[in-house]
C-alpha cells in the first residue's frame, strides 16, 4: 500500500511539472503580456480640429489622439510643449504636459482647453507642439504643431486671421515650420489698393480686427511679404494661404484658402495676394472671395538698367541702358540710344509688354533696327521679376538678306 501511494504521488508530481513546463512555453498566457516585446513603434497624431484655429474666447476644448504602430510592454508618454504665442498658460489656455498610452494599447486621447475671461484684450495666440521628440522608445516622432488665435471681440467687430503652409522639408526629412521660412503680413486696404488702413505683422500667423466703428465702405484683405528664407540649393518654394473671418453670432469660421498663392522667388512687399473684399455697412459685413495676385506693372522697370548679358553683343556687360514708360501701365520701352551698331538709335526701341498676372513678357521693335540689312525686325519673349528688378529676354533678329538669328539672351538689372 505504501509503495502504491508513493507511485501515485510521483506520477502526480510529474504531471504537474509537465503542465507547468507546457504553460511556461506557451506563446500566450491570455493576458497579452507574453506576446509583447520592446520595439520602436512609429507615432502618429490625429486632430479633431484644424491645426490653425481662430476662435472667439470661450470655454472650449480641442481633442486629439496619439497613436503608436504597435503596443508596448510599458507605458508610452507623448509630450506637449508651448512653442510660441502671447497667451497666458493656466489663464487663457491649458494642456497636459504629456499623454500616456498604457502598456498593451496603441492609442490615447486628450484635449487642449481654451478658457474664457471677462477682460477685453487684444487678440492672443498660443502655439503648441504635440510630440516634442523627447519620447522614449519611439521611432521618429511624428509631431503636430497647432496654433490658436484667441479673439476678444465686441459686438459688431469682424476678426480676420491669416495662416499659411509651405510643405518644405529640411535635408533630414523634417518639415520646416511655415513661420520659420515665410513671414507674411496681413493688410486691410482701400479698394483699389492704394493705401493700407490696418495691418498685422507678428512673428507667427497674423490676425486683425476690423471694429464696428470703422468707416463704412469697401476694404481689401491682402497678404504680402515681409521676408522669405533663402534655402540655397533647395531653391524657391510656394506658399499656400488661408484667411478666416469671425463675427460674434453672425459669421463663424468663414474661410478662403488658396494653393500656391505666393512664391518665395518673388518675396518683396510690392508682390501681394488679394484674398477677399469686405463691404461694411454698420455692423454688417458682406465678404466675397477674390483670389488674385498683385499685377506686375511697368513702373518697376523704368529707369537706368545695367547690362548683365547680351549674346547679340550690341552692348558690353556693365553698360547702362535707358528704360522708359510705355503707352500702358504694363508696357515699357528699351531705348537704343547707346547702340553703336544701328543707324537709327534715337528712334528705334523695343516695346516690352508684361502679362500682369505672370510677369511673362513679349518683345516687339517699334521699327526696324537698321544694321544695314534689308530688314531689322526684333522680337522676343521672357520674364521680369519685380522684386529683383531683373529683365531676362530671348531676342530674335530678323535681318532679311543678312539672315535670321534666334534665341539671343539679353538680361538687364535695375
Amino acid at each position: 500500500m505504501k509503495k502504491h501511494i508513493n507511485k501515485s504521488i510521483l506520477y502526480s508530481t510529474i504531471l504537474v511539472v509537465t503542465m507547468l513546463i507546457n504553460t511556461s512555453c506557451s506563446e500566450d498566457d491570455l493576458t497579452g503580456r507574453s506576446t509583447l516585446v520592446a520595439t520602436n513603434p512609429n507615432l502618429s497624431i490625429m486632430l479633431d480640429f484644424q491645426n490653425n484655429e481662430t476662435l472667439i474666447e470661450e470655454e472650449t476644448s480641442y481633442a486629439f489622439t496619439v497613436s503608436i504602430s504597435e503596443p508596448q510592454i510599458s507605458d508610452t508618454r507623448v509630450y506637449l510643449t508651448q512653442t510660441g504665442g502671447n497667451a497666458t498658460a493656466g489663464e487663457d489656455f491649458s494642456f497636459p504636459s504629456f499623454v500616456t498610452i498604457p502598456e498593451g494599447q496603441t492609442t490615447a486621447t486628450d484635449a487642449i482647453s481654451i478658457h474664457a475671461d471677462d477682460i477685453i484684450e487684444e487678440t492672443e495666440t498660443v502655439q503648441i507642439k504635440i510630440g516634442t521628440g523627447l519620447e522614449a522608445n519611439i521611432n521618429g516622432s511624428d509631431s503636430e504643431t497647432v496654433m490658436f488665435n484667441i479673439l476678444n471681440l465686441e459686438e459688431g467687430d469682424l476678426a480676420i486671421s491669416l495662416s499659411w503652409d509651405t510643405e518644405v522639408y529640411q535635408t533630414d526629412g523634417t518639415e520646416f515650420e511655415p513661420t520659420d521660412i515665410a513671414d507674411l503680413r496681413l493688410l486691410v486696404t482701400d479698394v483699389p489698393y492704394t493705401s493700407v488702413i490696418g495691418s498685422s505683422d507678428e512673428a507667427t500667423f497674423e490676425s486683425y480686427t476690423l471694429t464696428s466703428t470703422s468707416p463704412d465702405g469697401e476694404y481689401y484683405v491682402i497678404a504680402d511679404w515681409y521676408s522669405a528664407a533663402d534655402l540655397g540649393t533647395q531653391g524657391t518654394f510656394p506658399v499656400s494661404i488661408t484667411a478666416d473671418f469671425n463675427q460674434i453670432g453672425v459669421i463663424n469660421d468663414l474661410n478662403f484658402s488658396f494653393v500656391d498663392a505666393l512664391d518665395s522667388g518673388n518675396s518683396c512687399s510690392s508682390v501681394y495676394y488679394i484674398i477677399a473684399k469686405i463691404t461694411k455697412t454698420g455692423e454688417n459685413y458682406d465678404i466675397s472671395e477674390i483670389g488674385e495676385n498683385s499685377p506686375v506693372t511697368a513702373e518697376t522697370f523704368v529707369g537706368t538698367a545695367t547690362i548683365i548679358a547680351d549674346d547679340w553683343a550690341d552692348y558690353a556687360v556693365g553698360d547702362q541702358i535707358t528704360l522708359e514708360a510705355g503707352a500702358t501701365p504694363y508696357e515699357f520701352w528699351i531705348r537704343a540710344y547707346n547702340n553703336p551698331y544701328i543707324s537709327n538709335p534715337t528712334t528705334a526701341y523695343m516695346i516690352v509688354t508684361i502679362d500682369p498676372l505672370t510677369g511673362n513678357v513679349t518683345v516687339q521693335s517699334n521699327e526696324d533696327f537698321d544694321y544695314g540689312c534689308s530688314e531689322g525686325d526684333v522680337t522676343g519673349n521672357g520674364n521680369v521679376n519685380a522684386c529683383a528688378g531683373t529683365i531676362d529676354l530671348l531676342l530674335n533678329f530678323g535681318l532679311g538678306d543678312c539672315g535670321d538669328y534666334q534665341g539671343n539672351s539679353f538680361s538687364l538689372e535695375l
